[in-house]
């Protein structure tokens, strides 16, 4: 995983010096080697964190005709069997991405659909001197971009990207919107007007003349098709087993994250079995035994026996970090366990690991979530709304919305100005899933939530702030092997039945490794990422600065840090913690409302 910046103008009219400004502050992303790629329309720099091909690898990569050239930050875990397809496995090139512009050469933008991996490429067309963004099937690398007057910019972080440009930059209301009701952010938006996350499968075309980009779709997650005879426990270990191997490939150390919880602890018993050496484990340990999963941890450590570090994540860790965390990923919050995710890639880092195998993605493939069962019950009721049609296709489905609080947060948290400007930019004005209204009805509940959770959540959240954001301020790559191509075949085979037992979210994974995790892992429920409040731990005089930061912003009311939890059940986060994380990313970024 590297960092990637560059200039697009098909006149040849640019500044070089932006694309040098936003490559000094990714040096973190990529501090092994820089490459570059410059020409009459283009220039592009790629800081680069080697894990494989360090001998014999080199970028920038191109086609054996020469028309397509790229420079690709990631991994592409099946480049020999696609060197094969595309007859290229003479090349001298040892870097896997060296293969994708050859895929594209072959096969176009669709080609990207085969890639087994997780990449975000640049893509110059010289015949066409046409440019192409392109991000893995659930974009787990980033990519960003905005078009201004000098030409397209983009940038693998979008501090970068806004900082290294020097104009004035706005806040896109909508996004806030989206971040109080969703919990999160959904590409192509962002919080700052203007600038676009390129959707994960998606490429986005920019040619000579064209006012606005076009943005294909070569691959979707949620193509439904249960098998007849539903994959075994048997097939569904292979998959996985054949992933993690993968994602265990490199010229250097990969390690594991180990939670506590069923994911982690699968993919450390299948990444056990196949070295022949003791693997790194990395987790987190928290002094509240509410939070703390450390007996969880070193069960599975040891039957594993794994060479496990335990980092240990205190209030005052929380409290001092906080802040610097947020400015790092410049997104907002809804709790605080980011801090502890820093630390982690920190301590992996200091232990001369460069890569973590971790488990994200099992939960929305396999439908993990505690959600999925209200779902599966012929009892739950839905109120149908026309908000749902827009943003999800079907009126009877609100994913994680509550509608009883939306307005009232927007009453308790926005000002008046704030409230004006989102006329219009509600979130669910937004299709906020790439189906179509007749598509989504041939969905069930726990499918459409799952194709939900997978582009609301997971892309956005999971693997952007949580995962990408802070593995790679330390320079450490993540591997999701529960995303791999096969495994997510095999889960899309799988009918809703076999991941949905008696209430039992992933039932089937449980069932297929039964005897291989440990009893009291198997049988737990769902942990999800929870660390210290942040109110509860923080002293006045930061919490007063924080309030004045967040009265300065002019978005939300002054008396916002002060509201208490809505009546009735408690909220799923903290909405205080995502009003003051808001103003300090415009803070950060200068943005302004």
């Amino acid at each position: 995983m590297c960092g990637v910046c560059g200039t697009y103008s098909p006149a040849g009219r640019f500044d070089r010096g932006v694309v040098a400004a936003m490559h000094s502050r990714l040096v973190h992303r990529g501090p092994d080697e820089t490459y570059s790629l410059n020409t009459e329309s283009l220039a592009v720099k790629l800081g680069r964190l080697g894990m494989n091909g360090l001998a014999d690898g080199w970028q920038p990569a191109e086609d054996r005709g020469g028309r397509y050239v790229a420079m690709t930050n990631g991994e592409v875990y099946n480049a020999g069997e696609l060197r094969r397809r595309v007859g290229a496995d003479h090349l001298a090139n040892g870097v896997d991405v060296a293969v994708i512009p050859e895929l594209v050469a072959r096969h176009g933008i669709g080609g990207l659909s085969l890639v087994d991996g997780q990449f975000a490429t640049v893509i110059l067309d010289r015949a066409e001197n046409a440019l192409i963004l392109a991000r893995d099937r659930f974009g787990i690398c980033p990519l960003y971009y905005t078009v201004t007057d000098s030409g397209v910019h983009f940038c693998s972080e979008l501090k970068a990207l806004v900082q290294g440009i020097d104009r004035s930059w706005r806040l896109d209301v909508g996004a806030v919107d989206q971040y109080l009701s969703l919990g999160n952010i959904v590409a192509p938006r962002t919080l700052v007007r203007g600038v676009h996350a390129v959707p994960p499968g998606c490429a986005v075309l920019f040619r000579a003349g064209d006012r606005q980009p076009e943005t294909h779709r070569y691959w979707r997650y949620g193509e439904f098709e249960p098998a007849a005879e539903t994959p075994s426990g048997a097939e569904l270990r292979e998959c996985l087993r054949q992933s993690v191997r993968d994602r265990l490939h490199a010229d250097v150390e990969i390690g594991a994250y180990l939670s506590g919880g069923f994911d982690s602890s699968v993919i450390l018993m299948e990444s056990a079995a196949l070295l022949d050496r003791p693997i790194r484990t990395f987790s987190v340990v928290f002094d509240d035994p509410a939070l703390d999963e450390g007996r969880f941890q070193r069960e599975v450590s040891e039957l594993a026996g794994s060479k496990h570090e335990q980092i240990q994540c205190s209030r005052s860790d929380v409290v001092s970090a906080f802040e610097e965390m947020v400015r790092h990923c410049c997104y907002p919050q809804r709790e605080t366990y980011n801090v502890s995710a820093m630390m982690l890639a920190g301590a992996v880092r200091a232990a001369g690991v460069k890569g973590v195998v971790s488990g994200e993605g099992a939960d929305e493939l396999f439908f993990g979530y505690d959600s999925y069962a209200f779902d599966s019950s012929p009892l739950s009721r839905r109120t149908a709304r026309p908000e749902n049609e827009q943003a999800w296709g079907r009126a009877d489905f609100g994913w994680e919305v509550d509608w009883r609080r939306v307005d009232r947060r927007r009453d308790t948290y926005l000002t008046r100005r704030a409230r004006e400007a989102l006329a219009g930019q509600e979130f669910w004005r937004t299709r906020l899933i790439p189906f179509s209204e007749d598509e989504v009805r041939s969905l069930s509940q726990m499918q459409l939530r799952s194709i939900s959770d997978v582009y609301v959540q997971l892309s956005g959240h999971l693997l952007g702030d949580h995962g990408d954001a802070m593995v790679m301020r330390s320079s450490v790559e993540g591997r999701y092997p529960f995303l791999g191509n096969s495994v997510v075949a095999a889960a899309l085979r799988t009918s809703d039945q076999a991941k949905m037992v008696d209430f039992e979210g992933k039932a089937c994974l449980r069932s297929a490794y039964a005897g291989i995790v440990p009893d009291s892992v198997l049988r737990r429920g769902k942990h999800g990422f929870t660390a210290y409040g942040l109110r509860e731990i923080t002293d006045e005089r930061t919490w007063n600065g924080w309030r004045e930061l967040v009265a300065a912003c002019g978005v939300f009311d002054p008396g916002a840090l002060d509201a208490g939890p809505d009546q009735g059940p408690a909220d799923k986060w903290d909405f205080t913690i995502s009003v003051i994380s808001t103003a300090m990313v415009m803070d950060e970024l200068r943005l302004e409302l």
